[in-house]
């Protein structure tokens, strides 16, 4: 009778575990596939923060736990994209005090963390939010100033003085959804099309894997002499297949 017991106990233990097993099992099959990827064909790998051209890159972190990527134009600039800072609620952006910027985090460690002095936010930008009107990719970026120089001038990547064309490679990273804790990239990707406006700007479509989180990343290419560039910022993914869109980042046209 005891060893019936005990033959009982183990099969009930082993049936508990398969259906536990099957129902974790259907909920990863059923959950959604995160916008801007392609697990099929997955190839971003996790890059060092302290070689060119990532050593510009950290996160952006809010008081209320929201995380976006940005990149430093110059030892005290940092450039994010602006949807991140706005507060749907409020009709603001976030004020100075709750943003913090942790240059070159990986893995709960960082080269430097930076309080923010200064929002220059996009005033294009909070009139669309304001007014209830469609997001414009093309305004959707935010500067914040920090109260130092956290990284030498010889060491910032110079933003593009001209627009990449059609199938010229790319580079993306950030700190996506999926892998937070990191400084993820696709090193594998191409300008698909660009979409140009009068004021120089323009919209750049992409094949770059990148999802939540990624928002503000600097968009590299290499300009004519080999030199590592950056021609966008990162503002939207895709809904269903690997991709996003940059709002262009051009000298002169900031």
């Amino acid at each position: 009778m005891r060893l019936l017991k005990i033959l009982f106990f183990i099969i009930s233990v082993i049936g508990a575990f398969v259906l536990n097993h099957d129902k974790l099992m259907a909920q990863v099959v059923q959950s959604p596939i995160l916008p801007g990827l392609n697990k099929s064909d997955e190839h971003r790998q996790v890059v060092n923060v302290s070689e060119p051209p990532w050593q510009i890159i950290g996160r952006v972190q809010m008081s209320n736990g929201a995380k976006c990527t940005g990149f430093l134009i110059s030892p005290r600039i940092v450039v994010t994209a602006a949807h991140c800072l706005w507060i749907k609620k409020t009709q603001r952006f976030f004020a100075p005090q709750s943003i913090h910027f942790l240059l070159g985090y990986q893995r709960q460690q960082y080269k430097v963390a930076s309080s923010i002095q200064q929002v220059l936010p996009s005033e294009a930008y909070r009139q669309l939010m304001v007014n209830k009107q469609p997001d414009d990719i093309i305004s959707d970026r935010i500067y914040l100033v920090l109260p130092k120089d956290i990284l030498p001038a010889s060491k910032l990547i110079p933003i593009a003085k001209e627009l990449p064309q059609e199938n010229t490679p790319v580079w993306l990273a950030g700190y996506e959804q999926d892998r937070i804790e990191v400084l993820y990239a696709d090193k594998n990707c191409l300008i698909q099309q660009q979409v140009t406006y009068p004021n120089s700007l323009a919209k750049l479509f992409h094949t770059c894997q990148a999802t939540y989180g990624s928002s503000g990343a600097p968009l590299f290419a290499k300009d004519s002499k080999g030199q590592w560039t950056i021609v966008g910022i990162q503002v939207a993914a895709y809904d269903n297949k690997a991709g996003g869109i940059a709002g262009s980042l051009m000298e002169g046209t900031r």
